[in-house]
């Protein structure tokens, strides 16, 4: 059965540029290009197959992450490049227009773990709610916003995040599972998220990296 229009989201992934991306990941700059474009691939297919996803739309400066997500049938908005906080307010307004009867999740492109009933299981558990986060693995930062509503009045990301959306009345999706709170910064963010299972697109690129998957040595 499909769901209504009113329990589905439109899912806003901001990418930044691959040459400004995961500046934390201790590897060569071509390294780091090519992970960052298939973490936000295999983040992208995960919610593209969520049938509680109406839709996914890309914010982002490069045209090389436009090409590529272009190819998985999502929409693309073009980023002014003036950072992570305005390319999430452009999109949420570009996600309102395209559609006005979904609410909305806000998801970061480093999500190398997750799998769509992973984005099933957190967008179900946010329907009982008028808006809600999932904290990062560390308990202080934030991987989803979802505002089943519609309306999302700002997002905070990075360290002391959680505690900000807490403050905003937003629910913490504790419970949410492990791949949609494991987003990917360092080196030791991608061993572990090895050990959870990565997609595809990771797994691929990390075989250019140094050797099979479970083998690298970073």
């Amino acid at each position: 059965m499909t769901p209504r229009a009113s329990h589905r989201v439109t899912a806003v992934v901001p990418v930044k540029p691959l040459a400004l991306a995961k500046s934390r990941l201790a590897l060569a700059p071509a390294q780091r290009q090519s992970l960052a474009l298939a973490f936000a691939v295999d983040t992208v297919c995960a919610l593209t197959g969520s049938p509680l996803v109406a839709g996914v739309l890309v914010v982002t400066a490069d045209p090389i992450v436009s090409d590529r997500l272009r190819e998985l049938g999502v929409r693309v908005a073009e980023d002014d490049a003036s950072g992570l906080g305005a390319a999430v307010h452009h999109g949420l307004q570009v996600a309102r227009r395209w559609t006005p009867d979904a609410g909305v999740a806000v998801v970061p492109a480093d999500l190398a773990c997750l799998r769509p009933d992973d984005v099933t299981q957190v967008l179900t558990a946010a329907q009982a709610t008028r808006g809600a986060f999932v904290p990062d693995r560390a308990a202080t930062g934030t991987t989803l916003l979802v505002q089943p509503t519609g309306h999302l009045a700002a997002a905070h990301y990075g360290p002391g995040s959680a505690a900000r959306h807490r403050l905003m009345g937003l629910v913490a999706l504790d419970d949410a599972p492990a791949r949609a709170r494991h987003d990917v910064d360092t080196v030791d963010d991608l061993r572990a998220a090895q050990a959870l299972g990565v997609g595809p697109q990771t797994a691929a690129a990390l075989l250019a990296v140094d050797g099979p998957v479970g083998e690298v040595a970073f």
